[in-house]
């Protein structure tokens, strides 16, 4: 009897489904918290000032709050870290004292040292930074302070709870190990190497924190839109991704976040740190900027660490 090419394709691809093993943990329903930075480098010369960085994480701020009304988590808390000239305020993490929002790594390990305290096993913690970053994958923070990105990750590991590191800055996947529990569009690029990494019989562990990077050893660059309102390729990306749908204002707190769409980025009623992924490497700006996986000229080669495992953010 002739066997149809298709047929066997289809029966192959499915003992090679069966015979891997995908972790998706699925939550409990928890409380989400993020700690969200971003320096413009307005009080330095020694930087080159950046003009998308602030909207980054005010917008991010606000779409991952409207993305938990309608999720099944509990509640959001966003602590914004800005580096804008302003003075700086202060940030309260649940009933700790109070932390100064200069984003300086002392600060910013004692908001974290404070969400130790909050967290539970059931709760999503997520960091974004939006700013400067060395050849060496280093973050530029304030007083042109030169941070490892592997100082904060050691950090986040002692929280409790799913965490997720979210990095728009040049050379951000520098800092990360290549391991078999991450997948690069620019380290892994071809067939073969995707085939060995999803299909042999590497065990994978889950890492204790995920981490969702604009590049690997690129650059990583932001534009304006239309109106001259700026922000990172990377994020813009990215907010389309959680539902923000960009919707421009003068004062954030006038946008009525219960009309925001649900993320066009969710599986199946699911968020997780993948599907942001395939979403922002595959998207292209409607107004016409490059896209963040084109294959050459000024591109971004995003990062996540997981590789075949997967961790959900978000149900619906």
């Amino acid at each position: 009897m002739k066997r149809s090419p298709i047929l066997i394709a289809i029966l192959l691809l499915s003992l090679l489904l069966f015979s891997c093993e995908l972790f998706i943990e699925e939550p409990q329903a928890g409380k989400v918290y993020a700690i969200l930075v971003a320096l413009d480098y307005s009080d330095t010369n020694e930087q080159a000032t950046l003009g998308g960085t602030i909207p980054d994480a005010q917008e991010l701020n606000l779409a991952l709050k409207a993305v938990t009304t309608k999720s099944k988590a509990i509640d959001y808390y966003g602590y914004l870290f800005l580096q804008d000239a302003s003075p700086p305020g202060t940030v309260t993490i649940g009933n700790t004292e109070p932390v100064n929002s200069l984003p300086n790594s002392a600060n910013l390990h004692q908001a974290i040292n404070n969400l130790k305290v909050v967290a539970t096993p059931n709760d999503l913690i997520i960091f974004t930074y939006s700013g400067h970053g060395s050849e060496e994958g280093e973050l530029v923070l304030a007083t042109n302070e030169v941070y490892a990105t592997s100082n904060l990750l050691d950090a986040l590991q002692e929280v409790p709870g799913r965490k997720i590191m979210i990095l728009d800055t040049c050379y951000s996947g520098v800092s990360i190990p290549e391991t078999g529990a991450s997948h690069s569009t620019l380290i892994n690029n071809n067939i073969s190497k995707w085939y060995k990494k999803y299909w042999d019989k590497t065990t994978y562990s889950k890492p204790e924190v995920f981490v969702l990077t604009a590049s690997t050893n690129t650059k990583s660059y932001e534009e304006g839109t239309a109106n001259g309102h700026s922000h990172g390729v990377f994020t813009y990306a990215l907010l389309n991704a959680l539902g923000w749908s960009h919707p421009h204002a003068k004062d954030l707190s006038t946008i009525n976040l219960d009309l925001l769409p649900n993320p066009p980025a969710a599986k199946n009623s699911i968020l997780s740190a993948g599907s942001l992924y395939t979403y922002v490497k595959d998207y292209k700006s409607p107004n016409s900027w490059y896209s963040v996986f084109a294959p050459s000229g000024q591109n971004q080669h995003p990062m996540v660490t997981g590789g075949a495992l997967d961790m959900v953010l978000f149900t619906f």
